[in-house]
């Protein structure tokens, strides 16, 4: 996961565009803001690599599920709503997995576009203010646990039953 801030004349959508000619990665545009932290990102796609080694997706793209374990929810429609960056917004965030040697090769392409900031993902109040309104986090979870923790638990729990599910399927 990196903080990606595009040049003017470009979008995030266009980079999304681009990012999908890669075939043998899976990258996900996303609002910075439903990142807390690198450990979270880092936590998160952990999760979504799992799930796509095993072959379980919510969504028919791997890129959307990415999103889908962001936001904490099944529901791809309001996941690429509220999550996927407006076309005026030129700071977001690049989350996904892939070869190394696709990555390098997907990052030399990007920088034409735009600049790699790490700074992007750091947490700061508005964004852990934001996450805690979006996901409806109680003061008590919070302070005991984190933010990001809390959501890595959240986006578990929210994907277990279906995998538990589909993977018995897939068995029978």
């Amino acid at each position: 996961c990196s903080g990606f801030r595009v040049k003017e004349e470009y979008n995030a959508a266009y980079i999304q565009k681009i990012l999908e000619g890669f075939g043998d990665i899976v990258v996900q545009v996303l609002d910075k803001r439903f990142i807390a932290d690198a450990e979270h990102a880092r936590l998160t796609l952990l999760q979504a690599f799992e799930a796509f080694k095993r072959g379980l997706y919510v969504a028919k793209k791997a890129r959307v599920d990415i999103l889908l374990k962001f936001l904490c929810t099944k529901k791809i429609e309001s996941a690429l709503r509220d999550a996927f960056p407006a076309d005026n917004v030129k700071e977001f965030a690049l989350a996904g997995f892939g070869s190394r040697e696709k990555v390098i090769e997907m990052v030399k392409q990007l920088e034409s576009f735009g600049v790699f900031d790490e700074k992007i993902l750091e947490p700061s109040n508005e964004k852990l203010e934001f996450l805690i309104r979006y996901h409806n986090l109680s003061e008590d979870e919070v302070k005991n646990y984190g933010v990001g923790k809390i959501l890595c638990d959240r986006s578990a729990a929210v994907f277990s039953k279906y995998y538990k599910l589909k993977s018995s399927a897939l068995t029978q």
